[in-house]
C-alpha cells in the first residue's frame, strides 16, 4: 500500500482549515459583502462555495465508505459553483460562518473514520478529493481574505 496516511492527511487538514479560518476570522465583517477583483465572487459568496465543497464531499466520502468506489460529482463544478453563490445571498457573515464550521466539523469526522487503505485505494481517489476540497482549496481562497485585496 503507498499513498497518504490518514494522520498525515488529518494532519495538512487541520492545519489548512486553521490557516484559512484564522483569515476569515481576523477579516471585518464590512469587507465580506465586497468583491474580490472585478468579477469575482463576493467573500460571503466564496465562503458558501467552500461550505458548499465542504458538504458535497462529506457525501461522496460517506457512499465511498459504504461502498468502497470512487464517487463522481452529481453536476458539473461551474453548476456546483453557481447554486453555492447563490446560495450566499441574503445570508448574513454570522450565518454564513456557523455553516462554515458546522460542515468542517461533519466532513473532518468521515475523513477521521476512513483507513490508510481507503485513502489509497482506487488511486488515491479519497485523499485526492479530501486534499482538492480541503487544504489545496483553502490555500486557493486564501489570498481572498487579505483585506488589502481590492
Amino acid at each position: 500500500m503507498t499513498g497518504p496516511t490518514a494522520e498525515a492527511v488529518l494532519a495538512s487538514v487541520d492545519e489548512g482549515w486553521t490557516r484559512f479560518w484564522t483569515a476569515l476570522r481576523a477579516l471585518p465583517a464590512e469587507l465580506l459583502d465586497l468583491r474580490v477583483g472585478e468579477d469575482g465572487w463576493t467573500r460571503k459568496q466564496m465562503l458558501a462555495h467552500i461550505t458548499a465543497w465542504h458538504d458535497l464531499t462529506l457525501d461522496r466520502l460517506t457512499e465511498f465508505d459504504h461502498t468502497g468506489t470512487a464517487v463522481e460529482l452529481p453536476d458539473a463544478s461551474d453548476a456546483i459553483n453557481a447554486r453555492a453563490a447563490r446560495g450566499a445571498e441574503g445570508r448574513t457573515k454570522g450565518e454564513l460562518i456557523v455553516a462554515a464550521e458546522d460542515s468542517f466539523r461533519r466532513l473532518r469526522r468521515e475523513i477521521v473514520r476512513l483507513s490508510d487503505g481507503q485513502l489509497a485505494a482506487d488511486g488515491s481517489w479519497a485523499a485526492a478529493v479530501i486534499a482538492s476540497n480541503t487544504y489545496d482549496h483553502y490555500r486557493e481562497h486564501l489570498a481572498d481574505l487579505d483585506p488589502r485585496r481590492p
